[in-house]
């Protein structure tokens, strides 16, 4: 997995490449530890082109980064899922609970 985080004055994006489960949902986890910054107010996308697959402990790793940014009054998007993690969203309800794009 690889995680590209990119911040300006109103906008973090978070690019996610391979595979986020059991074994690198906890990278996933530290890596973004810091989003949202302290005083940041902007909105958060993770940008989900480069992603392969995620698990249940990926997707525990949206809801905990959803809940800081919620927090912190950040909107948060998740952009461009696949056809299968999309229907992984859509069977966990996931496509309920966080914006898509």
């Amino acid at each position: 997995m690889k995680i590209t985080i990119k911040t300006d004055d109103t906008l973090t994006t978070i690019a996610v490449e391979g595979r986020v489960d059991t074994f690198t949902a906890p990278e996933f986890d530290s890596q973004t530890a810091g989003v949202p910054a302290p005083g940041f107010s902007g909105d958060i996308v993770i940008d989900c082109a480069g992603m392969e697959y995620i698990s249940s402990a990926g997707l525990r790793s949206f809801i905990t980064l959803l809940k800081r940014a919620t927090a912190e009054g950040c909107g948060l998007t998740v952009t461009n899922l696949n056809d299968a993690i999309r229907t992984v969203f859509d069977m966990t309800g996931f496509t309920q609970i966080f914006k898509i794009k």
